[in-house]
């Protein structure tokens, strides 16, 4: 159970690695958004949950992009929030947008069928 302070420290983090992740000019155009930070109670690692709106930048390349500017970000990061310890970053890839698409999918597909048994039901009448 997360408590209030690492509640407001994975916020502040997220706040200040989107903003140095919007002027890195590795991540330029590559439309990458952080989706959670997620921190033990310890704040020794920050588990950074990012995810793409671009279907071409492969999930691997993103997250080695990530981490090029990790230790830069981390330390910068350190320095502006004043924490006994620094968390570690921790970039990972959020599956929830793909995993929303595929649910939509199956609904949808549902939604076709359940239509096409009425149709049908409907005509053997």
């Amino acid at each position: 159970m997360p408590t209030r302070r690492t509640v407001r420290v994975a916020e502040v983090l997220r706040k200040e690695l989107a903003a140095r992740m919007n002027h890195s000019i590795d991540l330029e155009g590559l439309l990458i958004t952080i989706s959670s930070v997620e921190l033990p109670p310890d704040m020794r690692q920050a588990f950074i949950f990012v995810s793409t709106l671009n279907p071409e930048l492969d999930q691997k390349r993103a997250i080695e992009l990530l981490n090029r500017n990790r230790k830069e970000w981390q330390s910068s990061i350190g320095r502006r929030l004043g924490l006994k310890f620094t968390p570690q970053l921790i970039f990972r890839f959020d599956k929830a947008v793909e995993r929303g698409d595929r649910i939509m999918h199956i609904l949808t597909q549902l939604e076709l069928e359940k239509e096409q048994a009425a149709k049908k039901k409907g005509n053997a009448d």
